[in-house]
């Protein structure tokens, strides 16, 4: 897909008829019709009207909204699932209220038919919330003449159809849980990087939720000079870990990255960054393969995190000389390859973690079927979820997408906050404050709000067949994500902590 030289409008106004703000409206981005951005571009905004390129085949709008309602996320519309033709847009303006509202209510009315073909009954809840939506929608279509009622009533629908998506998968994935049962070998994990400093009360905070830890092999860290490499932290949490029966993962092998990049390495040819990676895989991995069976064995190589510069196909085999030098230290290895940023953004904006990319990026979708194509073998696709500024129904649908790929996925990240605000000081506070939204279900991010997200997250992942473990990202405060432990700095359980205890113990 590629510009087709031409443009077209939103019109993006209010519920009270006032124009949307600049800053919501820059982040409009096309998508292809697995909702992934086709290739770099960026939005035109003035007053209330966004102007964005018009693409050569059907596509998709993805934008940013406060949704009066429900809350702030970002709303999509695909022309019912058709995607948008470009001879029927290019130079029309849309009311992209209207449209979201349309292709939410196709989406949820879509995704009841394939439930109840599984047996699924949907709530009263659900059923009047989207029949409200389907009525308000008529009402807004007959009204399309009028951009402030139009958008008024698309409004309302929306939101109302928001709301009944998030409790139909809800509903679904519960009735699959409760049709399948236990799910024997189900990791449930976090990051055991505390651990060596905190341990008690760390130690049985930890225990009390997980029986799977990410143990750090940051190359930055273990070999910050050239040959002499250190895994002794590594070599600490395993060994409680041992003692706890806690299966445990190693993270990452390899990671373009400056965390994951030590100095002394920049500057090398691609040929040595090869063989210098080879000879680290084979070394960690040979070392602790009777302990550590499950690798990252490559982060984030899809152009969000690619310090060296590397173009795509010297990524590919990058990736396959990690899950390959895997494969040779240890043949029972399960190797994952991980990626960030799953929704793809970045490849709207052109922009890394630490800038601009220089050329046209991969999403992690495309790069995963690009190294399945060139035939990489490994067992695993991990994915980290960072973004809760998308809805549940949204979520449950791009696990869908990640998942017919075909192979086992593992969420290996993840973190929500339980505060809205970021420390002043924090290197990427404007960054997460836009990534993590500041309110969610119309209210600002709290323990509460913490809580009730991981409930439904985790109920949504545990249902998936496809899926094979959740990794928190941390356990406690401070986070990576600014207030996402779920503890707080005092080692106290939150909210989150004792709900995500009860459901476990429901499960297991």
């Amino acid at each position: 897909m590629k510009h087709s030289g031409k443009s077209f409008h939103l019109l993006t106004l209010s519920p009270r008829g006032d124009p949307m703000p600049r800053g919501e409206l820059a982040d409009a981005f096309l998508l292809d019709l697995e909702f992934m951005p086709p290739f770099q571009h960026r939005s035109e905004v003035t007053a209330g009207k966004v102007t964005l390129p018009v693409p050569d085949e059907p596509f998709a709008i993805c934008m940013p909204l406060p949704v009066e309602g429900f809350g702030h996320v970002y709303v999509y519309a695909d022309n019912q699932g058709a995607g948008y033709k470009p001879a029927e847009v290019a130079g029309r303006t849309l009311n992209f209220l209207l449209e979201a509202a349309d292709a939410r209510a196709a989406a949820v009315g879509a995704a009841e038919g394939r439930f109840a073909d599984t047996g699924t009954e949907p709530s009263s809840d659900y059923r009047e919330r989207m029949s409200s939506a389907q009525t308000i929608l008529e009402d807004a279509r007959r009204r399309r003449a009028d951009d402030v009622v139009c958008t008024q009533l698309a409004t309302r629908s929306l939101a109302a159809s928001m709301h009944a998506g998030e409790l139909l998968v809800l509903e679904h994935a519960r009735a699959r849980i409760a049709a399948s049962g236990r799910r024997q070998g189900f990791r449930f994990g976090c990051n055991a990087f505390r651990y060596p400093g905190m341990r008690d009360p760390y130690a049985a905070a930890f225990r009390g939720l997980f029986n799977f830890a990410t143990l750090p092999f940051y190359r930055s860290q273990t070999e910050a000079e050239e040959g002499v490499r250190d895994f002794s932290k590594a070599e600490q949490i395993l060994e409680w870990a041992a003692r706890e029966g806690l299966e445990v993962k190693g993270h990452p092998l390899v990671w373009f990255h400056r965390g994951g990049v030590p100095d002394w390495l920049r500057g090398r040819s691609y040929e040595e960054v090869s063989a210098t990676h080879r000879d680290y895989i084979s070394d960690a991995v040979g070392r602790f393969r009777d302990p550590i069976k499950v690798w990252d064995v490559i982060n984030e190589a899809h152009d969000w995190a690619n310090d060296l510069s590397y173009g795509a196909d010297q990524l590919t085999e990058m990736t396959r000389l990690a899950a390959q030098a895997t494969r040779e230290a240890d043949p029972e290895a399960v190797r994952i390859v991980n990626c960030t940023e799953t929704w793809g953004q970045y490849v709207a904006s052109g922009r890394g973690y630490a800038g601009e990319i220089g050329h046209p990026a991969r999403t992690a979708l495309r790069y995963l079927r690009d190294i399945m194509e060139a035939g990489v073998d490994f067992e695993v696709i991990g994915l980290q979820m960072y973004s809760p500024q998308r809805d549940l129904f949204e979520i449950d649908r791009q696990l869908d997408r990640y998942g017919r790929l075909g192979k086992p996925m593992h969420i290996t990240e993840l973190g929500v906050p339980s505060a809205t605000h970021f420390p002043q000081d924090h290197d990427n506070r404007e960054a997460l404050e836009k990534i993590m939204g500041r309110r969610w279900h119309g209210h600002p991010w709290s323990e509460s709000e913490q809580a009730d997200w991981v409930e439904g997250y985790y109920t949504l992942c545990y249902s998936k067949s496809t899926i094979e473990a959740i990794t928190w990202w941390d356990l406690c405060d401070p986070a990576f994500i600014p207030h996402s432990g779920l503890l707080d700095g005092a080692l106290r359980e939150k909210e989150a902590y004792r709900r995500l205890a009860t459901l476990l113990r429901s499960w297991r």
